[in-house]
This record gives C-alpha cells, sequence and structure tokens, in this order.
C-alpha cells in the first residue's frame, strides 16, 4: 500500500463546471433584477425616441414636417401600414 493517494483528475473540471454554472447563475440574476427596477420598456420608448429624433433633425435641416402617426399605426411597420 502505498501513503499517497492521488486525487482522480475528474474533480478539478467538476468545480470549473460548478463555478461557470454559479457565474450564469448570478449573472442572470443580475439582469432579473435589473429588468425589475427598471421594467419592461418596449417599442413604445424606442418609437418616442425616433419620433422626437425626427422632429428634432426636420427642425434643425429645414426639412417640412412628416404628417402625424398615431400611436397604433407607429408599431406597424412603414411598408405594411398603406396595405389595408
Amino acid at each position: 500500500m502505498c501513503a499517497h493517494q492521488e486525487k482522480p483528475s475528474g474533480g478539478y473540471q467538476m468545480t470549473g463546471v460548478a463555478w461557470s454554472i454559479l457565474v450564469m447563475g448570478v449573472s442572470l440574476a443580475i439582469i432579473f433584477l435589473l429588468w425589475v427596477g427598471f421594467g419592461y420598456i418596449g417599442p413604445k420608448f424606442s418609437d418616442d425616441v425616433l419620433r422626437n429624433q425626427q422632429e428634432t433633425l426636420r427642425e434643425q435641416y429645414g426639412f417640412p414636417a412628416k404628417p402625424h402617426i398615431t400611436p397604433q399605426e407607429a408599431q406597424i411597420p412603414p411598408s405594411l401600414r398603406n396595405l389595408g
């Protein structure tokens, strides 16, 4: 019998996997907490930003104003708005 016992090499690989899973879990928890903190922004936020940007740029460069689009129409892609 030998007094020196060798550790199986698989133990080190499993600790790496465990750390990886732990880091992924913590990352998902942080993302979830940020989502809860900020809330669901949704497409309305992007639409408002785009409208404000277009209005400002048209005013700045002297282009005519675009016709007003309702919020419901704004959710439809421009290529599909006049098909109905």
